[in-house]
Order: structure tokens, then C-alpha cells, then sequence
């Protein structure tokens, strides 16, 4: 894997159980690697969507987690799509932690209509 930003190399490490290493160098200047500092998955696999390179690690387990790959005509549509998957992500996240839901957004004219 190469040119790989810090922040992805922290959550693969998270979900694998992996410990990020900066430098195989230690105090004294000598190169050493310990097998405690590897993660584990049952698959790392390297896939090519459209002009994309992917790498997907699949079945870590220590953290289950997961992508969602989005693809659009141009910028301007993955931007709105980003944005609406946000804020359904948002809705589930309020949903679960409260425990319950409002009827409301035409739910009074869904109902009328099943019983018309």
C-alpha cells in the first residue's frame, strides 16, 4: 500500500488490531519488528471500480466496520449524495439513541390513503 493518508492507516489499524509503526528502527538505530504489531483479517483484496483502485479488508475482528462506496456523474452530484447519506446516518443514529419515532412528514395522508 503506498501514499495512504495517516487517518486511513489509524482505522485500518483500529479495525484490524494492528499497531501503526513509524519506523522499523529502534533506540539504537537497528531494524526490528515484533509480530505483535500486525492486525488480522480474513481477506485483503485489491479491486478496480470504474478508475478507482480499492483495497477492501475484509472479516477484521476486532471492529466491525464498514464503507460505502458512492458514485456519481460529476462533483456535484456525489456532493449532494455525501450530504444526503449524512443526514440519513444522522436520523438512524437519533432514532436508535432515542428509542422512538414521531409520526409526521405526510404519515396522517399515508395512513388515509391505505384505508381508502
Amino acid at each position: 500500500v503506498r501514499r495512504c493518508r495517516k487517518e486511513d492507516l489509524r482505522r485500518i489499524a483500529k479495525a484490524t488490531g494492528g499497531t501503526l509503526v513509524s519506523s522499523l528502527a529502534n533506540l539504537e538505530g537497528e531494524e526490528s519488528f515484533e509480530a505483535s504489531y500486525l492486525g488480522t483479517a480474513e481477506e485483503v483484496v485489491q479491486e478496480r471500480i470504474s478508475d478507482d483502485e480499492l483495497i477492501l479488508i475484509k472479516g477484521t475482528k476486532v471492529v466491525n466496520s464498514s464503507s460505502i462506496v458512492l458514485r456519481g456523474a460529476n462533483d456535484y452530484m456525489l456532493d449532494e449524495m455525501e450530504r444526503a447519506l449524512h443526514d440519513t446516518l444522522s436520523i438512524i443514529k437519533r432514532t436508535l439513541e432515542s428509542g422512538s419515532v414521531v409520526p409526521g412528514g405526510g404519515a396522517v395522508e399515508t395512513a388515509l390513503s391505505i384505508y381508502l
